[in-house]
């Protein structure tokens, strides 16, 4: 008898696992229109964008570009990992205020995408963060993956023409 109420016990467990798998898939499911918070907001993505017009960047230096962006996720001032600690006394940490910094450490990010990415992220990964260069480049290109697959491989928001950014 017992047997028959440990099948009755794993079946309804079972079915409980299901249920709560296919609920969590639902909610993930979802684009950023739905619930879901998107990997870069919207006014991040048109400063991206600014600074991929600005820096003549290719459409794949731009996905680049927001997922350094993304990786490095840093505060006002270091929002691409630019220049080491904050207070190094490296001039892409002039401002601290999240929107003088951001163009300032983006045109420096941007500068190094437009300079030295030729297409190899191991590479790359070995200017841009040469501690860890093999790490790095494998969770960038990882970024790049979601972002384009969040995004419908198509970059979001609308191209921008140049734009003179001076900040003194």
């Amino acid at each position: 008898m017992k047997r028959g109420k440990d099948k009755v016990n794993a079946s309804a467990f079972f079915a409980l696992l299901v249920c709560v798998v296919s609920c969590f898939c639902a909610q993930g499911a979802g684009t950023a229109k739905y619930g879901k918070t998107p990997l870069l907001p919207e006014r991040e993505w048109a400063m991206i964008r600014q600074l991929a017009a600005n820096y003549e960047l290719t459409t794949e230096e731009t996905w680049l570009l927001a997922a350094i962006r993304k990786h490095e996720n840093g505060r006002p001032g270091l929002e691409f990992g630019i220049g080491g600690p904050m207070n190094s006394g490296h001039p892409a940490h002039r401002y601290r205020d999240g929107f003088k910094s951001f163009y300032v450490q983006g045109s420096w990010a941007a500068g190094t995408v437009k300079r030295h990415y030729k297409g190899d992220l191991v590479k790359f990964g070995d200017r841009y963060c040469a501690a860890s260069k093999g790490k790095w480049a494998v969770r960038v290109g990882a970024l790049v993956r979601m972002l384009k697959a969040e995004n419908g491989y198509v970059l979001p928001g609308s191209s921008q023409p140049k734009r003179n950014i001076d900040f003194p």
